[in-house]
């Protein structure tokens, strides 16, 4: 046979070879991606076998779970893994402890827990239910874990426990029904919990205990049977800002040694009293939008690190606005919003100091613009949300305030003057107003105010000129000092409808909360993750193993004919090359 024929063939079959090797390559490496393999989830598959799978994958894989419901499930995350639904599966909890947890000694029930070996985890997109379990996800000494999208219903414990870890994100999750808290929090640190709606649970939206440098923002924390927030033992340089807390019995109950804390902007509002609820031995304080515990401490007044608590709405609670422990020294609060124009009718606990920010009115054109301000006359830029209503012209309109202001659309005259009505505190407080003119839509002060008994303000001011206040400070009976006041926030007997109780008793004198020391007690004070687990709702249908259905992603068309073309190329190269030696 004719050399040249020999060397071309050889070059075909070389070809061919490793088309073959590059194919197999591609079979045997179809998932390898930079984020690790991918896996599709379905129901025909146990706990026990998804856990075998969850044993055997590798940091980084993903686990997507494809059906619409799982029963008898409990996982243990125990490696760096995305576990997500794109289906919105939903995953029964296991009322039994698993195997896998009885090997680690995890005495709880759970849906999934994140141990300490799979930070960087997520978990997205399932909605897990608790009816029989402790909890619906634990994250346990997991940092960098992102607990985000979930539906989380039930748990005898807590929807949520993180503890003993950092950096967690826990994030736009629905976490209700719980018997216990909606989440709890122990010994976690910069972490972040925000846009999260957490109702209807047996204990407190949050609870937490020795917390530091967290951010605990934009929540919607509604009817739990005790608070919204619950702060125990130690928190340190935590972030609560423009939260939502109302329908709970408190809004927020501050127990800890608190140093660095910033509670700003949130909106403690419509918190209801139930005289029944008992706690610790004895009856709960309830219905307070702000409340004190008696394991309260900070640092003192004027010194760096104190707990800071100003421009939050306080307002329609049954109780007290803001309420101190009788045991603790009187403190002082931030400027915040108590729904009142009237300084004595704020419904402020006498071992309070508070001072009292106002309402105002700005120039918008074509319409109504209101506007906070705090003590010093200053326009409010961070605060808390509420609505009021307003009447002008015969109509009614709702204004939502947003980071201190609200802008109503009324198509007003900008060459007339109005007089319009906003309620606070219950009652209709007039203005006189008139719109922007010109071209621009720049806001400015509205030029006239009016106060409660229709007398008018002083020009270019925006402030709510109140009977006998037009500076936004405080008054009463007590001693007033930059815009504070003491006992002097309580209102007369005959004024309790509005809100609530007054209140009432003597004005101790003495110093503030102390220096930032340890709170004394047990240190896992307030924790509501003991008890017993509850026997029922134990039937749960376990269905059949099968092999899991692994995701394939073919990239070796590409590459074959990547070689092909190359082939081709050394075979016209060799024909070409035989021509010239002839």
């Amino acid at each position: 046979m004719d050399n040249k024929v020999v060397v071309l063939l050889f070059i075909c079959l070389s070809g061919l070879l490793l088309v073959s090797t590059v194919n197999a390559t591609d079979i045997n490496n179809n998932n390898l991606t930079s984020q690790g393999d991918s896996y599709k989830v379905t129901n025909e598959l146990s706990s026990d076998d998804i856990q075998v799978l969850f044993d055997n994958a590798k940091d980084g894989d993903v686990f997507e779970f494809t059906s619409k419901e799982y029963n008898n499930i409990s996982l243990v995350v125990d490696k760096k893994l995305t576990i997500v639904s794109h289906a919105n599966s939903k995953i029964y909890a296991s009322d039994s402890i698993s195997g896998k947890a009885q090997s680690l000694g995890i005495n709880k029930t759970f849906g999934f827990y994140f141990t300490g070996n799979s930070g960087g985890s997520i978990l997205s997109g399932i909605t897990i239910i608790s009816k029989s379990s402790d909890y619906g996800v634990i994250v346990d000494s997991s940092d960098n874990t992102a607990i985000k999208n979930n539906v989380i219903t039930g748990g005898n414990k807590a929807g949520v426990l993180v503890r003993n870890s950092d950096n967690v994100s826990v994030s736009f999750n629905s976490i209700s029904k719980s018997a216990g808290d909606g989440l709890q929090l122990k010994d976690v640190g910069f972490s972040t919990i925000k846009n999260n709606t957490i109702s209807y649970n047996g204990r407190s939206g949050i609870e937490t205990s020795n917390i530091n440098n967290n951010s605990i923002v934009y929540n919607d924390i509604h009817h739990n049977v005790l608070n919204g927030i619950t702060l125990q033992n130690r928190s340190y340089g935590n972030t609560i800002k423009h939260n939502v807390a109302y329908e709970n019995l408190n809004g927020i109950f501050i127990n800890s040694t608190s140093s660095y804390d910033v509670i700003n902007a949130n909106s403690f509002t419509s918190n209801r009293k139930n005289p029944s609820i008992k706690e610790t031995g004895g009856v709960y304080e309830t219905g307070n939008g702000l409340l004190f515990g008696s394991g309260f401490k900070t640092l003192k007044e004027n010194t760096p690190g104190r707990l800071e608590v100003k421009y939050n709405v306080l307002a329609h609670n049954e109780m007290y606005q803001a309420k101190n422990n009788p045991e603790l020294p009187i403190f002082k609060l931030g400027d915040n919003w108590f729904d009142s124009t009237d300084d004595s009718n704020t419904f402020v606990c006498p071992m309070l100091l508070a001072g009292i920010m106002k309402m105002g009115t700005i120039s918008v054109k074509n319409g109504i613009g209101l506007q906070m301000y705090d003590t010093k006359g200053e326009a409010v830029k961070e605060f808390g949300t509420f609505d009021t209503k307003v009447n002008v012209n015969g109509n009614q309109y709702t204004a939502k305030f947003v980071n201190g202001k609200a802008t109503i659309d009324a198509n007003l005259d900008p060459d007339k003057e109005y007089d319009i009505e906003v309620m606070v505190g219950g009652e209709l407080v007039k203005y006189k107003y008139r719109t922007a003119s010109g071209e621009k839509d720049d806001n400015h002060d509205s030029t006239t105010s009016q106060s409660t008994d229709g007398t008018r303000g002083a020009s270019g001011t925006s402030q709510d000129m109140s009977a006998d206040d037009a500076s936004g400070t405080a008054k009463g009976n007590g001693n007033t000092n930059n815009g504070t006041s003491n006992s002097a926030h309580y209102s007369v007997n005959q004024k309790s409808g509005v809100y609530g109780t007054n209140a009432s008793g003597t004005r101790q004198d003495s110093s503030d909360n102390g220096q930032d020391v340890q709170t004394s007690g047990d240190v896992n004070a307030g924790d509501a993750s003991e008890g017993e687990v509850s026997e029922e709702g134990k039937a749960y249908e376990i269905v059949p193993p099968s092999k899991i259905s692994k995701e394939v992603t073919d990239t070796s068309g590409l590459v074959v004919l990547s070689i092909v073309s190359l082939l081709g190329m050394l075979v016209y190269g060799y024909w070409q090359k035989r021509n010239f030696d002839y």
